[in-house]
């Protein structure tokens, strides 16, 4: 597909600096970017780069628009980028609409129009599969489970009994719904299975990358609520909830009986103890560990995570930490020397 950049910035919203008439064939990022493409800046630490690239034109934010190249001109590159990459290389998958004989679904389930249900799939009792589903190979769904429209669920994904997906969800391959939530009762020397009786809830919306497992509430629901986006290896406990439109990001670990607020971000690698109340719009940076309530509106970094200004200082002291030893070492001398001297005798002092 080829659009003049006059035609992509009426598009996204924007607006054009230099020649609207210029022809794009597709998008690439700002090192690789060759002419016939577009290429994007969202951070300005990047603005030096504009100058070296080869692109036909530039998405820049209002700030940048006194570049002397090609620009399109709007409030956020970064959505204006994913948007052409959408409209110029992305090609949407076309489905069968049909049922592969190979696939085992239980007579008791009830599928809706124009489901794409591939290979070796397996539908169990008393499942409710809405309109244009789509089931990639291999896909297990277990029974008395809902499963919402115009989901589509990659090869190997493992959706347990009894749970229930929204609308237009996505799982990526080899996830697990609704397994089994890590709870255990000591007895002595051994440990007493405590059943996990409760459900795994999807709200409509909701991304799920691969090879990530959201347990079943040991009583109630384990809750994904509406917009979230879940990275790849995530693992999310029993009884968690996490509130719209947050973004967990790969290897995160949240621990049973969490609350996540809304519009929250857990970088990777944050770790969540159980039983905590994280607030709505709060950041925690990557490889962070949360062992406390976190408020509304903040953002935390580190290992006990504290607010990011005293984090901060933090690592600035943790940096200078083998001098700091070094004077420390060199004050005690001097004290056991003056502690020595104060004990001799005055006739000895002189």
């Amino acid at each position: 597909m080829e659009k003049t950049l006059k035609e992509l910035a009426e598009y996204v919203g924007g607006t054009v600096v230099g020649d609207p008439a210029v022809k794009i064939t597709g998008v690439m990022g700002i090192d690789d970017a060759q002419a016939g493409y577009i290429t994007f800046i969202s951070n300005e630490k990047y603005t030096k780069k504009v100058h070296q690239t080869n692109a036909s034109a530039i998405i820049v934010s209002p700030k940048l628009k006194d570049i002397k190249k090609n620009l399109l001109v709007c409030k956020n590159p970064y959505l204006a980028f994913a948007k052409l990459v959408e409209l110029l290389m992305y090609k949407k998958p076309v489905y069968t609409k049909s049922i592969d004989d190979s696939a085992r679904i239980d007579k008791t389930a009830i599928i809706g129009e124009d489901a794409s249900i591939h290979a070796y799939a397996t539908i169990g009792e008393n499942t409710r599969i809405g309109k244009r589903v789509v089931l990639y190979p291999c896909v297990h769904i277990g029974d008395h489970c809902t499963i919402g429209d115009d989901t589509v669920i990659y090869p190997n994904a493992v959706i347990y009994n009894d749970t229930v997906i929204g609308n237009r969800v996505t799982i990526h391959s080899n996830t697990v719904i609704g397994s089994n939530g890590f709870g255990y009762a000591p007895d002595g020397q051994s440990y007493y299975k405590i059943p996990q009786v409760g459900i795994a809830v999807i709200e409509d919306d909701v991304d799920i990358g691969a090879n990530t497992t959201i347990n079943r509430a040991a009583l109630g629901e384990t809750v994904i609520k509406k917009g979230t986006k879940i990275d790849s290896q995530v693992v999310i406990s029993h009884n968690v909830e996490i509130g719209e439109n947050s973004l967990i990001v790969s290897q995160v670990g949240i621990a049973g009986s969490t609350k996540v607020g809304k519009h929250v971000t857990l970088a990777g690698g944050v770790g969540v103890v159980g039983h905590l109340k994280i607030g709505d719009n709060v950041t925690v940076g990557g490889y962070s560990g949360v062992a406390h309530d976190i408020p509304d509106n903040e953002t935390y970094l580190g290992t006990p995570a504290l607010p990011i200004q005293r984090m901060r200082r933090c690592y600035v002291i943790i940096e200078r930490l083998p001098e700091m030893r070094e004077h420390i070492k060199t004050l005690e001398k001097r004290i056991e020397q003056l502690e020595k001297r104060d004990s001799l005798p005055q006739s000895k002092q002189s």
